[in-house]
């Protein structure tokens, strides 16, 4: 993998938008910095996609500052996003959710349309995983999904929760075969 190292950062020679399967294709890569060794793993490839920036000089050219990584680096769980209940017992996941998406301006900025787009390019990063049996990218990419359905249900004023449940209502008495493997519904 070829990167640019200087003091104060890294640069990849890719746009952010296939940053992470170069990434992900170079597991376990080091480079040396004046802040330490850093390591692709699947954390430290989320921190840079939660980082990375795009370049003023060049669209297909991104980076990430090597002092924050490091800091990150030293102590990753100070950095991490949280994963489960922040707030208190009554908060789900999908709200912790709803309120980092409301804190990055997906809500104010975004729309319904961008977001689509957006599982679409997660729903590719799924079909790679499964395709390459990759089961930690499995998690990764139908958690992605997860977050970008929340926010597209957000946007239409929607919960997700309530989706789902209204799926399940409708196909929670269905009755049917597998044929090669799918599910198939009996016609009424």
């Amino acid at each position: 993998m070829k990167i640019n190292v200087t003091e104060q950062t890294t640069t990849f020679p890719y746009p952010v938008s296939k940053l992470k399967g170069n990434l992900m294709d170079n597991m376990d890569f080091q480079w040396e910095t004046s802040h330490g060794l850093f390591v692709l793993n699947s954390k430290s490839i989320q921190w840079i996609m939660n980082h990375v920036q795009t370049s003023m000089y060049n669209d297909n050219r991104c980076y990430v500052y090597n002092k924050a990584f490091a800091k990150w680096f030293d102590s990753p769980e100070l950095f991490e996003e949280p994963t489960t209940v922040i707030n208190n017992s009554n908060q789900s996941v999908f709200d912790d959710i709803r309120s980092w998406a409301e804190i990055r301006g997906i809500y104010d900025n975004g729309n319904a349309h961008t977001q689509y787009v957006k599982l679409q390019e997660e729903a590719g990063e799924l079909a790679k995983a499964l395709l390459e049996n990759n089961q930690e990218e499995v998690i990764d990419a139908i958690g992605d999904m997860a977050v970008v359905l929340t926010n597209l249900a957000h946007l239409k004023g929607l919960k997700f929760e309530t989706c789902v449940a209204s799926a399940y209502n409708e196909i929670k008495n269905r009755k049917g075969k597998m044929i090669n493997g799918t599910f198939v519904k009996d016609e009424n």
